[in-house]
C-alpha cells in the first residue's frame, strides 16, 4: 500500500466514523424523529447484545461505503447510568488504525468533554479509562472503552468497536457492571 493510499483510507475512516456518531447523536436528541430513523433495527438484528434487564435499549445500523456502524445504546430504566457502544465493521476496502483511547473517543463522540483522565479496569478484553465529564448537562463520571479486532493482512484491524458509558449519581461501578451485561463482537 503506497503512502498516498494510506492517507486516504485512514481520511476515509475518520469521515465515516464521524458521520455515524453524528446521525447517532441527532437521532437521540430527537433531531431525527425516531421513526424517521432509517438506520433504527430490532436490538437482536445485530451483533451488539444487551443481556438482562433494567434497561431501555435502542439500537441502530448504517452501511456506509465500505463499513458497517452497529450502536446500542442503553439507558438504565432508574435513569443512574447509560452505556453507548458503536461497532465499526469494515466489509472490505477501508482497514482500521490503532488508536488509543481518548484519541478514538474525541474523534467519533467530538462533544464529548473529558476532564481527570485515568486508567480503568480492564472488562472483557476492552482497554479502558475513566474520566469525568458534562454529559446532556448533566455532570457524570465515566468510562471509555474499546477494542480492535480481526488484523488485518497490511497490519491495520477490520473491526473496531468503542464506547463509553456514564453514571450520573457518581458510581462508575454502575458503568462497568452493565459493561459485563453487553455481549460484545469478536
Amino acid at each position: 500500500m503506497t503512502p498516498v493510499d494510506h492517507h486516504h483510507r485512514q481520511q476515509a475512516s475518520t469521515y465515516l466514523q464521524r458521520l455515524a456518531f453524528l446521525m447517532t447523536i441527532a437521532v437521540s436528541f430527537g433531531w431525527i424523529p425516531v421513526a424517521a430513523a432509517e438506520n433504527e433495527v430490532e436490538c437482536g438484528s445485530i451483533r451488539i447484545e444487551m443481556q438482562g434487564e433494567g434497561y431501555d435499549v435502542t439500537c441502530g445500523i448504517e452501511d456506509i461505503s465500505d463499513v458497517t456502524v452497529e450502536t446500542l445504546e442503553a439507558n438504565s430504566i432508574d435513569g443512574t447510568h447509560f452505556l453507548v457502544v458503536t461497532d465499526f465493521r469494515t466489509n472490505y476496502g477501508y482497514i482500521f488504525e490503532s488508536r488509543g483511547l481518548r484519541q478514538g473517543l474525541a474523534t467519533i463522540f467530538n462533544d464529548l468533554e473529558m476532564e481527570d483522565w485515568t486508567g480503568g479496569k480492564s472488562e472483557q478484553g476492552m482497554v479502558t479509562s475513566e474520566f469525568n465529564s458534562v454529559y446532556k448537562t448533566v455532570p457524570s463520571e465515566c468510562v471509555g472503552f474499546q477494542k480492535y479486532t480481526s488484523r488485518d493482512q497490511w497490519g491495520g484491524w477490520r473491526r473496531h468497536v468503542i464506547g463509553f458509558g456514564c453514571s450520573r449519581v457518581g458510581d462508575k461501578s454502575q458503568v462497568y457492571e452493565a459493561m459485563k451485561r453487553v455481549k460484545f463482537p469478536g
